[in-house]
């Protein structure tokens, strides 16, 4: 376990991970939300399923129950400065995310970290302290050039905290085939506790039912269809086995009025019931807001389940 500290300007003196223990709202208080939004503001950049962090947020934004608590705007007009696609149309910015960009481009670098230096040159968005870069698949990609070139930007830019991301599910499970989802998602978290980085693992949210109940190893997809031939669905039934819960009410909008539910979850709104992974991405991306505004109200624990499942093996000494 690891109690993490954290403050806006990106010095950061523990590893911060915000993981599926990471989606209790009631845990966060109001004013470490009102911290995140006076203090951060964020630029992100992503393709579809990126996404999902944004449409949890929309969510919790439409949620009555909630009021104005998670409201949040491109830019900072009302509640969180949050500049969604904050990257697209920026001067020498070809790729729209990290998989697009896992090559080096002319400047010796991904074109995602050209992308973001032009963000920033001359003295432009001065103002942005946070920036996020989403996969789309990390199949096949080449994790160690993503997590050396993350170093790249974390030196040139020390007053910018950069946020480290793992890839979604593909119905692999926990196969360590190099270039796998799971290996990729795991160089990339040893990578962020060797060097005390911050990390939103994008994976194990996903990986773990609101009871903790596990299923990347049962080669779950990113709809959370799990089991083979992805006949089962993590989210189908613990939303049939929790009728007004808040999660469900956030997913179904059942008995909420004036709320419809979440809905558009990319690659996870079919069934329907799979929106549920957009409204818990929504709640940690808040959960990481206000860690990165300074609140330190609750312990973060690294991997306890070692990783994506229940061995510590995965470790490698990594932490005595």
């Amino acid at each position: 376990m690891l109690l993490l500290l954290v403050v806006a300007s990106g010095s950061v003196s523990a590893q911060m991970v915000v993981d599926h223990t990471c989606t209790d709202l009631d845990q966060i208080p109001q004013s470490a939300i009102d911290q995140a939004v006076a203090d951060l503001h964020v630029a992100y950049q992503h393709t579809s399923h990126g996404s999902q962090l944004v449409t949890g947020m929309d969510a919790l934004e439409a949620f009555p129950p909630y009021g104005t608590t998670y409201s949040w705007s491109d830019n900072g007009a009302s509640g969180l400065d949050f500049d969604d696609y904050a990257m697209s149309g920026v001067p020498d910015c070809v790729v729209d995310d990290l998989s697009q960009g896992d090559y080096i481009d002319g400047n010796g670098v991904t074109p995602w970290v050209t992308c973001t230096r032009s963000f920033f040159a001359d003295g432009a968005n001065p103002h942005v302290n946070v920036v996020m870069w989403s996969w789309c698949s990390i199949n096949g990609h080449d994790a160690q050039r993503y997590v050396d070139n993350m170093e790249i930007l974390i030196s040139e830019f020390p007053n910018v905290t950069f946020v480290f991301m793992t890839g979604h599910a593909e119905g692999q499970g926990e196969t360590t085939a190099p270039g796998s989802v799971h290996s990729n998602n795991q160089l990339i978290r040893q990578h962020c506790a060797a060097n005390n980085r911050i990390l939103f693992d994008f994976a194990d949210i996903e990986s773990y039912d609101p009871d903790g109940a596990y299923y990347w190893d049962l080669d779950m997809w990113d709809n959370l269809d799990y089991n083979p031939g992805r006949v089962d669905n993590w989210a189908v039934e613990w939303i049939a086995a929790n009728p007004g819960a808040e999660l469900e009410q956030l997913t179904t909008g059942n008995g909420v009025a004036g709320y419809s539910g979440c809905s558009g979850c990319a690659h996870s709104d079919s069934p329907s019931e799979a929106n549920l992974n957009c409204v818990l991405k929504g709640r940690a991306t808040w959960w990481l807001m206000a860690s990165l505004a300074g609140w330190a109200g609750a312990e973060n624990e690294i991997f306890t389940d070692g990783f994506e499942s229940g061995s510590t093996s995965a470790w490698d000494g990594i932490g005595d």
